[in-house]
């Protein structure tokens, strides 16, 4: 059994994943650093079980464990090929094993932040008291403010729209040196769409290395050999010059896309992540949203609580487009690839990673829109 400090903290943080992790590191490089925090999960962290990618203008807050970046990115479909130079943005990846240890060395630097390993139960919020309960497997705490990242995924999908993005990666190694930057691919959808949304991408590292990822967009899930068979086929069929290779290791999950509207803030229990709506509905991008909605959250529990109310990282805009795109694709009103294919070959790079990271403009939204098949988004918006 662990031995604790403290019964009650100043922050108890549920799940110790890209979202738990990201407060506490945030939350010892602000004002509030010097807060008494406990952090709870059901394990302790080390596998590189999963590399989250995305781009940005600038330096973020893990720049320093950024693996690999890449200035220009393929996008293919049938009929269009195209290498966008998607300049000033810089695509990147981060691994999960180097984000682990980058934060618990971090948390380890300071006496005030406690980790228990123990599964979460329960959270209670106190009657009329600024505080709230956390039940555990190894007893139950207390703190002012509770930040939940544990989704349990009870969401009635028959009354909101909802699609499970479901991955599998390969990290190959070649015995040839035939990777380049150049070969870095957003999205490929040459795949055979099965009346799905489908497309490959594919982030080589070195020479000799590369993440080989399939991902689909659908809520009927493909058995490990079904998805394998897919990405086996591509590289035969697209990477012929890829002959000789090991599958050094494989990553698999599911990401949410859904436009239900997820508690954010439930008096003294915030919620974050995917279980507090930070997963873009019609992409399943996570990684970013959550550190700059964090960001938000941080100042706001710094300058007071009466802030707090204002802190939804996408606003109104953005959430009705995800949710009238994410009706589209989820009732199969129009094919994903080639609706991606217009939106890429129509559109400049910048425009289009702007939007797809909730920066954009309203001028460039109405632009982008003149690309789409308006006729089918007029009529998924009258039928809302």
């Amino acid at each position: 059994m662990q031995k604790l400090k403290a019964t009650h903290y100043d922050f108890i943080v549920t799940g110790a994943g890209a979202a738990g992790r990201s407060f506490v590191y945030q939350l010892l490089q602000s004002p509030l650093r010097n807060s008494r925090v406990l952090l709870i999960d059901q394990e302790r962290k080390e596998a590189d079980d999963r590399t989250w990618c995305f781009w940005e203008s600038s330096p973020g807050p893990f720049e320093e464990i950024v693996h690999y970046k890449w200035p220009s990115l393929w996008f293919h479909s049938e009929g269009f090929s195209n290498q966008m130079d998607i300049e000033p943005f810089t695509y990147k990846m981060v691994r999960a094993a180097d984000y682990y240890s980058f934060t618990d060395r971090a948390f380890a630097q300071h006496g005030n932040v406690e980790v228990l390993i123990a599964d979460v139960h329960q959270l209670e919020q106190a009657a009329k008291e600024n505080k709230a309960t956390v039940k555990t497997s190894a007893g139950n705490f207390t703190a002012d403010w509770v930040i939940n990242s544990i989704w349990r995924g009870e969401i009635d999908k028959s009354k909101v729209q909802y699609l499970d993005q479901h991955f599998r990666g390969w990290f190959v190694q070649s015995a040839d040196p035939i990777f380049s930057d150049e070969d870095a691919t957003l999205m490929d959808f040459r795949i055979p769409q099965e009346d799905d949304f489908r497309f490959m991408y594919v982030f080589p590292d070195s020479p000799h290395t590369a993440l080989f990822e399939l991902a689909i967009f659908s809520n009927d899930h493909l058995s490990v050999a079904g998805y394998d068979e897919i990405i086996e086929g591509y590289i035969k069929n697209y990477w012929p010059q890829l002959k000789d290779y090991q599958i050094e290791r494989t990553e698999q999950g599911v990401i949410p896309m859904t436009d239900y509207a997820f508690p954010t803030n439930e008096h003294r229990i915030i919620h974050v992540g995917t279980a507090g709506g930070d997963t873009r509905a019609s992409t399943g991008y996570t990684f970013i949203y959550i550190h700059r909605r964090i960001e938000r959250l941080i100042k706001a529990l710094a300058e007071g609580e009466a802030r707090l109310g204002t802190l939804a990282w996408f606003d109104q805009r953005h959430r009705f487009y995800d949710s009238l795109m994410l009706k589209v694709l989820a009732e199969k009103r129009y094919p994903g690839a080639k609706l991606f294919s217009r939106l890429f070959e129509a559109n400049p790079p910048a425009r289009l990673l702007r939007f797809l990271n909730g920066e954009s403009s309203f001028p460039e939204e109405l632009a982008l829109m003149s690309t789409t098949p308006i006729p089918v988004f007029m009529r998924a918006l009258l039928e809302k």
